[in-house]
């Protein structure tokens, strides 16, 4: 059976790279890259240059706001955020994320506690992401059929055409042209003299 955590990236910040080292030496066998950043500020602009499964914030951090965070989490809502608080804090932590979804440890760790966490927000992130790309693809979709649409009422309205006339009209130019069926839709209400509002 394959591992949860099997192929999941881990972006750790924390203040020094040997805390960094000590907390890679615990994480779950079986993770893929492992990156680390100094600062929030750095680990923001890593993660708009690439995609993360885990974050895992060891604090206190060069200008860390648990604000940020919060921030962080909303921005990427595929991205599962573990943070590891002194352990006189961690009320106050836990208390100030709120429902934000991002999970809290205290320090000292407990071994088996953090892999078992990492473990499962490894998972939880990847099965996230799989629901947004779905999302993503639906929303495309519904687009492309309001073009598609709107292209089939007007060659119904202006060129004469059944609707079984124009579904086969919008394919065959899309095959003739190696276009897509939104593309040729596009075409034929541009050509209609109708104003796209929206290309997304």
């Amino acid at each position: 059976m394959e591992r949860a955590e099997q192929g999941s990236s881990v972006l750790i910040a924390a203040a020094a790279e040997k805390i960094a080292v000590q907390i890679k030496g615990i994480l779950p066998a079986g993770f893929g890259k492992v990156s680390f950043q100094p600062s929030m500020t750095k680990l923001k602009q890593k993660l708009t240059e690439e995609r993360y499964d885990v974050v895992i914030i060891c604090t206190p951090l060069p200008d860390y706001g648990l604000q940020s965070v919060i921030e962080l989490a909303a921005k990427y809502p595929a991205l599962s955020i573990l943070m590891l608080v002194d352990k006189d804090v961690y009320q106050q932590a836990v208390y100030r994320a709120g429902d934000s979804g991002i999970m809290m440890l205290a320090r000292p760790l407990s071994a088996s506690s953090f892999q078992a966490t990492v473990r499962m927000l490894g998972t939880m992130s990847r099965k996230v992401q799989r629901l947004v790309n779905d999302n993503l693809k639906l929303q495309q979709k519904l687009s492309d059929e309001r073009y598609i649409s709107r292209a089939k009422g007007l060659l119904i309205e202006r060129g004469g055409m059944t609707e079984a006339d124009a579904h086969r009209y919008l394919e065959q130019q899309a095959m003739n042209t190696s276009v897509t069926k939104r593309e040729v839709a596009m075409k034929v209400i541009r050509d209609s003299g109708r104003i796209i509002i929206s290309t997304q």
